[in-house]
């Protein structure tokens, strides 16, 4: 009996101390949730110590000891700290030259806080009724009010039903959250207004591709 009871302490104390570290693994990492590269040379990318630059994929976790590098005007690339998805900083390529942030220096940076549906299917959030809002997206998008005004798209962003959404380039992507909670990703190159995501619409035409 003595032995079991051992046995199942070690086992406790090995999972506690897994849970542990993984946490602390965790613990000041960002996680990029949108991303604009104007050029293949103006990729953004991290490294950790001397290694090598590793270009930034949407949705990839970025170390806490990392750098972050922008080298290009006008490309960018939005972050959120774990654990806290209403909370994003940008950072922008400068005019000339590149900027190289680590990720404390960020973390320590001005930020941004948003809002996302809480709702399910079978109880929307009432406070985002035909709404939709940007959880992720590749690329530039351009969104377009009901009075012609026009915005680059952005994380957390907050689409009314009469707005218009273009993808510019192939293979760009956006994905947006109902007050359901459900996500939907659209495909560019592609125009469509936000309403059509609503209604569940089909936006292709002639690709086979799922939204």
């Amino acid at each position: 009996m003595r032995k079991i009871l051992r046995d199942v302490f070690a086992l406790l104390i090995f999972v506690l101390m897994t849970a542990a570290g993984s946490f602390a693994q965790q613990a000041g990492t960002l996680t990029c949730v949108g991303l604009y590269s104007e050029t293949a040379a103006g990729s953004v990318s991290y490294r950790v110590g001397r290694g090598e630059w590793v270009v930034v994929k949407v949705g990839d976790t970025i170390p806490a000891a990392a750098q972050i590098r922008v080298n290009v005007d006008r490309d960018w690339i939005e972050v959120t700290p774990a654990g806290q998805a209403d909370t994003v900083y940008e950072v922008r390529g400068p005019a000339r030259g590149e900027v190289v942030l680590s990720v404390s220096d960020i973390l320590k940076g001005k930020s941004r806080t948003v809002a996302f549906p809480g709702g399910t299917r079978s109880r929307p959030d009432p406070k985002f009724k035909d709404k939709l809002v940007v959880t992720q997206y590749l690329g530039r998008q351009i969104y377009m009010t009901s009075n012609g005004s026009t915005r680059d798209i952005k994380y957390g962003d907050v689409l009314d039903p009469d707005g218009r959404v273009t993808i510019i380039a192939i293979n760009n992507t956006i994905t947006l959250m109902n007050a359901g909670g459900e996500v939907t990703t659209v495909i560019g190159p592609l125009k469509f207004e936000v309403d059509q995501v609503l209604n569940n619409e089909k936006l292709y035409k002639f690709l086979n591709v799922p939204r």
